[in-house]
Formats: C-alpha cells, structure tokens, sequence
C-alpha cells in the first residue's frame, strides 16, 4: 500500500503518542478503565487520568468521523453537543468517581504498576480534545465551559492542544498555563474577539498576566524554547530511559500517592521534576544547560544547587571533570548529603555528570529524611566548603 493511501492517524493515536513521548504523561497517566466501579451499569467517564501529587489533568477526547458528509451547520452542532454538552458531562462525572477513591492502582504507560491518589478531584484540570475533519469551513466554537458552582473545563482543538504540549512539558507548567487560559478566557477573550491559542501561548511566555489577548502575540509562542529547554529534554530522557528498563517488581512498593520503587528512586526524583514551579524550573534548566556545557568542555565548574520552596527538595547537579569518573557517583553521593545537611532540607535530587566517551553519562541519586546533628561532616564543610556561596532570592522564588 502507498504511504498516501494510508488512513489517518486516529485522534486517540495521536493523543497517546504524545502521552508516550512526554516522560512524566508516560510515568503518571493512566486510562480510566482501569477505574474500579461499584454500579451495575458502567459510567459514561473521560478517557484518561493524569495525577501527581496535588496537580492532575483529566482528558476527554472526541473525533468527528472522517467520512461523515457535513451540511452547513452540522459541525457547529456536533461540537455543541458531542464536545461540549457531553465531554463535559463525562469530564465531571470522572471527578465524582475519583472523589470516592482514597486512592488507586493502576498500570502506567511504562507498563509498571504504581499507586496514586487524587487528593482534591475539584482542583484537577479537566480537557476535551476534538477533532474535525481538515477540509471543515472554519467556524466559531466554545473554548471552555464554566459550571454554576464555578467548575471550568477547558475545550481545544487537537492542533491548539498539541501546541500547547510543544511548549510546557512538565504537569506544573501545564497547571499554569491551563489556571492562565482559564483567566484570560473568562476575564479577557469575549468569542466574537477570540484570539488564536498561539497567541495565548506568546501572552503566557512574556509573563504578560494583565494585558488583554492580542494577534500580535503569536510571534512569541513560535520561539522554541532555546538551548536550555534542549538540555533539559536529553536529561529527562535520560531518566526516563531509566524508569522503562526497571523491571515490574521494582515498581510494586509504592508509597504516599507517588510512585516509587524498591531500591530505585528514579519515580521520586521524576516527581520532584515535574512539581517544581515556573521559576525554580528554569532555574533548574539554566544549571543543567552550564553543567552539560562544563562536561563537555572538560572544563572544572562547582556544584549547582538550587531549592524549592514550594516542595522543600534540593537539586544538586555536579559537572564531574573526565580523569574522576571513576570516583563520579562517590562524589555525588557524598555532595548531595553534604547539601541536604549543609541546607536542612527532607529531600534531595542529586544530579552528576561526565563525559567519558563521545556520550554525557548522567547519574541520579535520592535522598529524603530529617536531618541529624553532624558535628563531623560541618567541621569539613567549614574546613574545605565545595559549593558556591548560597544566596537566597525572594522573587522569583529560587534558592541558589
């Protein structure tokens, strides 16, 4: 068969091979049929969950038959009723569902089995996804819907949706963006001036919170985030790497609502990674992109460090110089405990890197717990202190 015979992909082909290709969709969300019920009849939901922690997504996808010949009007009253009326039904009849669960497990996309919890189903961001066939007239359509006790739920077009994924790749930075839309939309973008989501993604990139939608923002969202966002990706995928070559016993002690794994912290860390916020991630992303730099270079650099606020977890990443490779995860290890001492935190990502082929190696480590008096290790952090001086800034919020 020619390639240009092939039928299209389906929306929900698209949709998770999107999920696959996003480390922490992969590692966290989960169809809902695997939804325990206690109902005889089975209840109309939204297709797939996305929970970590405190933050979650709720999907609903819907797709207008290719083959369908349209009257005029006939999509508009598709949309209406299909993706409106009814993804949003189902949308709010998830939430209700999760809301009797203390928790659940269930099989993510990596195959592993995990534990999570839907700790306040009201504040989980819900979104129908629809799709229409390509050659359709351009027309007007609803992009969101509000309940009368205040519920919201976001409604996209697949390619606006994808878009969106383009640019924000952790579920923080989704949240964000989706609690910007939620605003801008009810504050600012009557539908007879709607602008494009383009635009939206610009208006969110500048940091321009106050100022109404406008066209001439789409320029902005077509920047694709620069080096660090490059640097970023090939660390994340380093770490998911090493999520999928853990095997299914490693991931069945899980703890918390989060996922976890015997002997092996690489879902914790992923966890901390994706809950940082808008300014501690690019923060994070700024010291990845010195430290690849560092390595590469062969090039001696301190430590980076930084802290969340928000979660109370440090990040340590340690550029580690070609002739000490071999003591690379000893050092690692004894600078991460040294900082979490040194700044009095419960946890800590430690993040060390060296080049000792053509490739970057990237090791991770795990740490979480009080902190213990340790006269011993603060005389050698008096004597010999291998950080840079720590400062702390109020806005944004980042400790470095």
């Amino acid at each position: 068969m020619k390639e240009s015979a092939k039928e299209p992909a389906s929306l929900l082909h698209d949709f998770i091979a999107q999920q696959h290709a996003n480390v922490f969709s992969r590692a966290f969300s989960f169809p809902t049929s695997q939804i325990p019920t206690t109902l005889e009849k089975q209840p109309d939901i939204a297709d797939r969950v996305l929970l970590l922690g405190n933050l979650g997504f709720i999907y609903q996808l819907r797709e207008r038959e290719q083959k369908v010949t349209s009257k005029t009007g006939d999509v508009e009253k598709w949309v209406a009723g299909q993706v409106v009326r009814k993804g949003v039904r189902r949308i709010q009849t998830t939430r209700e569902l999760l809301a009797s669960y203390v928790s659940l497990s269930v099989v993510n996309n990596f195959g592993h089995r995990i534990n999570v919890t839907s700790r306040n189903p009201d504040s989980l961001v819900g979104i129908v996804i629809y799709r229409v066939p390509p050659k359709t007239r351009a027309f007007r359509a609803a992009r969101f819907k509000q309940y009368r006790n205040g519920g919201f739920v976001h409604i996209l077009r697949d390619t606006d949706y994808f878009e969106i994924c383009h640019h924000f790749v952790t579920p923080a930075e989704l949240v964000d963006y989706f609690k910007f839309r939620r605003d801008i939309l009810l504050s600012w973008d009557p539908p007879s001036t709607a602008v494009s989501e383009a635009a939206l993604i610009g208006q969110y990139l500048l940091e321009d919170f106050s100022s109404p939608p406008s066209s001439s923002l789409e320029r902005a969202a077509r920047a694709r985030g620069g080096p660090t966002a490059c640097e970023f990706s090939f660390v994340l995928d380093s770490l998911g790497a090493e999520i999928a070559a853990l095997e299914e016993e490693e991931t069945e002690d899980e703890h918390d609502g989060e996922a976890g794994a015997n002997g092996d912290d690489r879902y914790e860390i992923l966890t901390e990674l994706g809950l940082l916020g808008r300014y501690e991630l690019r923060a994070l992303k700024q010291q990845l992109r010195l430290s690849l730099e560092a390595v590469r270079a062969n090039k001696f650099e301190l430590p980076f460090r930084m802290a969340s606020a928000t979660t109370g977890c440090g990040f340590l990443i340690v550029p580690i110089m070609r002739e000490f490779h071999e003591r690379a995860y000893e050092a690692l290890q004894s600078l991460s405990m040294a900082s979490k001492h040194e700044l009095d935190l419960e946890k800590q990502v430690g993040i060390g890197m060296w080049k000792d082929t053509e490739f970057v190696d990237i090791d991770w480590i795990f740490l979480k717990g009080r902190n213990l008096p340790d006269p011993a290790l603060d005389e050698r952090l008096a004597q010999r202190y291998p950080f840079r001086r720590a400062s702390e800034r109020r806005l944004p919020p980042i400790f470095t």
